[in-house]
C-alpha cells in the first residue's frame, strides 16, 4: 500500500502551491535560507531518505520563530512530515507526534486520516496489533478502515470484536460487504453458529471473489448439523456441474462422507472418486480406507485392493482394518498367496480383538485353500490354541481335519480327530476320507492286513454313501489279496445286492465287486459260480460298450473252463477274446496253445505258440511260448529240433526265468542223442549260474551220469566240491572263514568285517576271494565314512583287475573323488569307466559325473560339451538331463546371455518339474526381476511355487519367495512383502535363508 493516501497527496499539492504562493510575496533574504531546510526536507522524504529528512525539518522547526507565523501552512506540513518519518523508521514517539499533531491541528484535513494511515501501514506490514491501535481510531464511516480493523481482530483471533465490525459492514452496500459476510461466516462456523454461517456464505458467494471457496464452507456447514438432505440437495448438483471453476474436493468429500454413513457404497465410491481425481498427492489413510471399503461393498475388488494396501501397511487400528478387508477383496479377486499376506498382517495386530481373531482364522483357511497342508494345520491348531471358545470352533476342527489331507499325514490326522471333544457331521466326513485314504495308502503298498483295520474306521463314520461303498469294496479286496476269500465274498455280494441312486459309482463298484468275487471264487477253485458270475459280468461289460472289460471277462471265462478242463468251451473263449482284437490276445492264444497240447492237438497247440512269437515279440509270454514248442518237439522225442528251439530261447532270451528249465531239457536232449559232452557244458552252466536252484540237483545227477557215459567219472569229485561249497551242509567246513568274514560284511558289521577280511587275504592272498575281499573292505571303509582308506582299497581292486564287479569299484572310486571336491580325480575316473565299462547305467553316470565335475571347476566349454552329452543321451533319467540343461543355462546366465539362459532354463522345466526345474523357474524370475519387472516375476513365482514347484526343496523355495518380498517392494506393495518374508520366517526351515528374510524384514521396517 502507498503511504500517503490520495487524499494526503491532493491536500499536500494544494497547500504547496499556496504556501509557494505566500512565501514569494513576503520573501526576504533570511526567510530564504530557513525555508530551505523545508524543501530540502520535502526532498529527503520523496527519496525516502528519512533520517535525513527528520534532521532537515527539525532544523526548520526550531528556527527563529519571528520569521514563522503560527498558521504558517508549511509548519503544519513539516510536523506531519515528522510524524511520517518516525512512523517509517519505527520510532516510538511515533503515536506521540501523532497525537500531538492531532491535538494541535484538529481542523486540519490531514488529522481526521493520519491515524488511518498509520493504522493502514501497520496492517500492510502485518502487524495486526498495531494495527488494531491506530485503525480503531479511524472514523467509523471509513468502511475500508474498519473492514481493516475486522481482519485486523480476526487474524489476531479477537472474533467477537472482528465480528461486531463485520456485522456492521456486511449490511451495508459498501465494497466490503461480501467479504465482511465471508468473515462473519467464518467465524460464526467457529463458533457452531452454523445456520448463522450459512446465512453469511450465500451473501458472500454473490461475490466473484469468494465464488470457489463457499461451496466448501456451506458443505460444512450443513454436514456439521447433520443436515445431510440439505447437504445434498446442494452438493450433487454442483458436482454434476462441468468446469464450474469451484473448490469441489471438500465438497466430493463430504458428500461421499455422507453416503458410506448411510452404506450407500455406490454413491459414496462415485464421490470418492471424484475427490481422489482431486488429491494428486493422495488420500488421508482414513479416507482411502473408507474409499476402499466403499469399492470393496460395490464388488470392485482390484480397485478396493489398491486403495487398501497402503492403508494396511500402517501399524495402527485402521491399518488392522484396512488388512483385514483387503484379505478379503484379495480373495473375491481370485488372489489367495496376496490375501494370505494380508490377513497375516491383520492377524498380528491387536487393536480389534475381534478382527485379530477373524483374520487369524482367514489365515489358516487360505494356507487351506493354497493346499499347504502342513502350514495350514500348524496355524489352525495354534487358532484353537488361541481362542479355545471361538466361535469357529467346529468349523476349525472340520478344516484341520481337512488340511491333514493334503499334508498325506493321515495317521496324524486320525489322532487328531480322535482326541477332539465334539466332532461334527463335517468332521466325521473327514474322519471317514481320512481313514480310507490311509486304508489305500497300505493297500498300495501290499500291506494289506495293515489297510483293514483303517476300513473298518471309515466305515464307522459313514457320512459319505460314496466312501462308504468304496470302503467296503477295497476291503473285500484286500481281504482277496490276503486269500481271505471266505471273509470277502460277503462283502462283494453284498455290494452287488445293494441299490442307492444317490451314489453315481456304485454301478461301476458293483461291476467291479462281480469281477472281483468271480476270481474269489476261480481261487476257491469253485469253478461253477466262477463260471456264472464271469458270464453276468461279460453280459454287463457288453450292454455298457466297454470293449476293454468285455475282452478281459471272456478271457476270465476261458480260464475257469481251462480249470475245470472243459477244454472245448476254454478254446471257445479265448478264441472269442482273440478275435476281440484287444490287449490280452496274446494270453489268449498261449492259453490255448496250453489246452490244444492237453488235448493232444500238438500241430493246433505249435501253430498258436508260434502266432504268440510271431504276433507278439514283445509278450511277457514269448519266451514262454518258445519254450512249449521246444518241449512239444522233446516230448515227442524229436530231440534235434527240440535242442534247436532250446538253444534259440537260450540265446535270445538270456534273462528269462525260464532258461535253468531249457538247459535241463536242451541237456537231456543232448545226452538222448549221445551228445554227452554238450549236455555236460549244459549241466555245467545250470551248476554255475544257478547253483541254488532247484534244478541244479537235478543238473548234478545228468553230470554224473554224463560223465561216466564220456569215461570221465574222475572229474565229478571236482564238480561235486563246487556244489557243496555253493549248497554247503551243515558239516561243511569248505570256505567256511570266508563266508564268515562276508557275513559280517552283510550284517553291516563293517568295523569287524574288516580285521576279518583283512586277515582272510593274509592267510590266502592268491584265492580267488581275496580279489572279492578287498572290494568289501573297500565297501565297508565307505560305509564307515573313511574315504581316504575306501579310495585306497578301490584302487587296489582295479589295479589287480581281477574282480568280475572291478567297474563298481572304479564308478565308487569316482564318486569318492567328486564327493571330495577332488574333481580333476573324478575326472579322470570318469573317463576310465567311459573307455573300460560296459554297463550302459555305469557310462551314464560318467557323463553326469564328467558334466558335474567340470561345472565345479569352471571348466564351461567342457560343462556345456558333456551337458549336451548327457541331454542327448536316449533312457537317461530325466534329472541328469534336467540338471544339464540348467547347467548350460547359468553358465550363459554368467556370461549375461540372457535370452539364451531363459531359453535353456524353460528346457529344464519342460523336462521335469523336479528341484533343476525348480532352480530354473527360480532362475528366469529373478532376471525378470532385475529387468525390473516385479509384476512378471511376482506372478511367475506365485504360480509355478504354488503348482509345479509346490515340492521343491527347502532353500530353492526360500530363495523364490525372497525374490518375491523383492518384487512386492519394487511394487511398493509392502504388506505382502512383510507378510511374505514372516512367512519364511515362520515356516521354513532353513535357516540361512531364514537369517536373509529377518533382515530383510528389518531393512523394511526401517524405512
Amino acid at each position: 500500500m502507498k503511504r500517503l493516501t490520495s487524499l494526503v497527496i491532493s491536500t499536500l499539492l494544494t497547500s504547496t502551491i499556496a504556501f509557494q504562493t505566500t512565501t514569494l510575496a513576503q520573501s526576504t533574504l533570511s526567510y530564504s535560507d530557513i525555508s530551505v531546510h523545508f524543501r530540502n526536507g520535502q526532498e529527503h522524504f520523496e527519496s525516502k531518505n528519512y533520517e535525513a529528512c527528520r534532521a532537515e525539518l527539525a532544523q526548520y522547526l526550531e528556527a527563529d520563530r519571528t520569521f514563522l507565523e503560527k498558521e504558517d501552512a508549511n509548519k503544519v506540513w513539516a510536523e506531519y512530515y515528522l510524524v511520517k518519518c518516525s512512523l517509517y523508521l519505527n520510532y516510538s514517539d511515533t503515536e506521540l507526534l501523532a497525537s500531538r499533531f492531532v491535538r494541535n491541528y484538529p481542523e486540519h484535513p490531514i488529522a481526521a486520516t493520519l491515524f488511518t494511515e498509520i493504522g493502514n501501514y501497520f496492517y500492510d506490514q502485518g502487524d495486526y496489533a498495531r494495527a488494531v491501535d491506530y485503525l480503531s481510531k479511524s472514523p467509523k464511516s471509513n468502511e475500508e478502515a474498519q473492514y481493516r480493523l475486522g481482519i485486523s481482530h480476526f487474524t489476531l483471533q479477537n472474533y467477537r470484536e472482528a465480528l461486531n465490525i463485520f456485522s456492521a459492514i456486511k449490511g451495508g452496500q459498501g465494497a466490503y460487504a461480501s467479504s465482511a459476510s465471508y468473515y462473519s461466516g467464518i467465524i460464526n462456523f467457529r463458533d457452531k453458529k452454523y445456520e448463522e454461517a450459512i446465512f453469511d456464505f450465500k451473501q458472500a458467494e454473490l461475490s466473484t471473489a469468494y465464488f470457489s471457496e463457499i461451496p466448501s464452507w456451506l458443505a460444512h456447514s450443513y454436514y456439521r448439523q447433520g443436515k445431510y438432505t440439505e447437504m445434498l440437495a446442494y452438493t450433487e448438483p454442483l458436482l454434476r456441474e462441468k468446469n464450474s471453476g469451484k473448490k469441489l474436493d471438500d465438497v466430493s468429500l463430504l458428500s461421499a462422507e455422507v453416503y458410506f454413513q448411510q452404506a450407500n457404497y455406490i454413491k459414496a465410491e462415485n464421490y470418492y472418486t471424484i475427490y481422489k481425481n482431486y488429491k494428486s498427492q493422495g488420500m488421508p489413510p482414513t479416507i482411502a480406507y473408507r474409499y476402499g471399503y466403499s469399492l470393496y461393498k460395490t464388488d470392485q475388488f482390484a480397485l478396493a485392493s489398491e486403495q487398501l494396501k497402503n492403508v494396511a501397511a500402517k501399524g495402527d487400528t485402521l491399518g488392522q482394518y484396512a488388512a483385514y478387508i483387503l484379505g478379503i477383496s484379495y480373495l473375491k479377486a481370485n488372489n489367495p498367496n496376496y490375501a494370505l499376506g494380508a490377513f497375516d498382517q491383520a492377524r498380528k495386530t491387536s487393536f480389534n480383538k475381534t478382527v485379530t481373531e477373524d483374520a487369524d482364522f482367514n489365515y489358516a483357511k487360505v494356507l487351506l485353500d493354497l493346499q499347504r497342508g502342513a502350514e495350514s494345520i500348524k496355524a489352525f491348531e495354534g487358532f484353537l490354541a488361541k481362542y479355545p471358545n471361538s466361535k469357529y470352533e467346529d468349523e476349525a476342527n472340520e478344516l484341520v481335519s481337512e488340511a491333514y489331507l493334503y499334508s498325506n499325514n493321515y495317521q496324524a490326522a486320525l489322532a487328531y480327530i480322535e482326541g477332539l471333544r465334539k466332532r461334527t457331521p463335517r468332521t466325521n466326513g473327514a474322519y471317514q476320507r481320512i481313514s480310507f485314504n490311509q486304508a489305500v495308502k497300505f493297500y498300495n503298498d501290499e500291506r494289506y492286513v495293515d489297510a483293514l483295520p483303517y476300513f473298518e474306521k471309515s466305515l464307522l463314520t459313514p457320512e459319505s454313501a460314496e466312501t462308504k461303498y468304496s470302503a467296503i469294496f477295497w476291503k473285500a479286496e484286500a481281504l482277496s489279496a490276503e486269500k481271505r476269500y471266505a471273509e470277502a465274498i460277503p462283502l462283494y455280494q453284498m455290494l452287488i445286492g445293494t441299490s442307492d441312486p444317490s451314489v453315481s459309482t456304485l454301478t461301476e463298484i458293483q461291476g467291479k465287486s462281480r469281477y472281483s468275487l468271480a476270481y474269489c471264487y476261480y481261487n476257491n477253485k469253485e469253478y461253477d459260480k466262477a463260471n456264472r458270475i464271469f458270464k453276468e459280468y461279460a453280459d454287463l461289460m457288453k450292454s455298457s460298450g466297454d470293449t476293454q472289460a468285455l475282452q478281459d471277462a471272456l478271457v476270465r471265462l476261458g480260464d475257469t473252463y481251462f480249470a475245470s478242463k472243459n477244454y472245448d468251451q476254454a478254446i471257445y473263449y479265448y478264441d472269442q477274446a482273440i478275435a476281440g482284437n484287444r490287449s490280452d490276445r496274446d494270453y489268449a492264444t498261449f492259453q490255448k496253445g496250453l489246452v490244444l497240447a492237453l488235448k493232444g492237438n500238438e500241430a493246433g497247440a505249435k501253430a498258436a505258440f508260434q502266432k504268440v512269437q510271431s504276433d507278439f515279440p514283445q509278450s511277457l509270454y514269448f519266451d514262454n511260448a518258445l519254450y512249449q514248442e521246444a518241449n512239444l518237439e522233446f516230448v515227442a522225442g524229436r530231440y534235434i529240433p527240440a535242442i534247436t528251439r532250446f538253444t534259440q530261447l537260450i540265446n535270445n532270451k538270456p534273462q528269462s526265468r525260464l532258461i535253468p528249465n531249457a538247459l535241463l531239457k536242451r541237456a537231456a536232449a543232448f545226452s538222448n542223442t549221445a551228445n554227452h559232452e554238450a549236455a555236460i557244458l549244459d549241466y555245467k552252466n545250470i551248476l554255475k549260474n544257478f547253483p541254488t536252484l532247484p534244478q541244479s540237483k537235478d543238473a548234478l545227477t545228468g553230470v554224473q551220469e554224463a560223465l561216466n557215459e564220456v569215461g570221465r567219472p574222475d572229474d565229478f569229485s571236482m564238480i561235486l566240491m563246487e556244489y557243496q561249497r555253493t549248497n554247503p551242509t551243515d558239516n561243511s567246513v569248505v570256505g567256511l572263514e570266508y563266508e564268515t568274514a562276508k557275513r559280517l560284511f552283510y550284517a553291516d558289521k563293517f568295523d569287524k568285517a574288516i580285521p576279518a577280511l583283512t586277515e582272510y587275504i593274509r592267510k590266502n592272498p592268491t584265492s580267488v576271494e581275496s580279489y572279492e575281499a578287498k572290494y568289501l573292505i573297500a565297501e565297508s571303509y565307505s560305509k564307515l565314512n573313511d574315504k581316504n582308506q575306501a579310495l585306497n582299497y578301490y584302487y587296489q581292486v582295479i589295479a589287480d583287475n581281477k574282480y568280475k564287479s572291478v567297474n563298481k569299484a572304479l564308478v565308487k572310486a569316482a564318486e569318492i573323488e567328486f564327493n571330495t571336491n577332488n574333481f580333476n580325480r573324478a575326472i579322470t575316473n570318469y573317463k576310465n569307466i567311459l573307455r573300460l565299462v560296459a554297463d550302459k547305467k555305469d557310462q551314464q553316470s560318467a557323463l553326469i559325473g564328467l558334466m558335474e565335475s567340470y561345472y565345479k571347476i569352471s571348466r564351461t566349454d567342457s560343462t556345456i560339451y558333456y551337458a549336451n552329452e548327457v541331454a542327448n543321451t536316449p533312457d537317461l533319467v530325466l534329472g541328469a538331463k534336467s540338471k544339464a540343461k540348467l547347467y548350460t543355462g547359468k553358465i550363459y546366465l554368467d556370461r549375461n546371455d540372457f535370452v539364451k539362459a531363459t531359453d535353456f532354463f524353460n528346457q529344464t522345466i519342460a523336462i521335469a518339474k523336479d528341484n533343476y526345474g525348480a532352480e530354473a523357474q527360480y532362475l528366469i524370475a529373478r532376471i525378470l526381476y532385475n529387468q525390473r519387472k516385479y509384476k512378471e516375476s511376482s506372478e511367475m513365482i506365485i504360480s509355478k511355487f504354488r503348482n509345479d514347484f509346490a515340492d521343491a526343496s527347502d532353500n530353492i523355495v526360500g530363495k523364490a519367495y525372497l525374490l518375491l518380498s523383492d518384487d512386492f517392494v519394487g511394487l511398493d506393495n509392502i504388506v505382502q512383502a512383510r507378510a511374505t518374508l514372516n512367512s519364511i520366517i515362520e515356516n521354513l526351515p532353513d535357516q540361512e535363508i531364514v537369517a536373509e528374510a529377518k533382515a530383510k524384514l528389518k531393512a523394511i521396517e526401517r524405512k
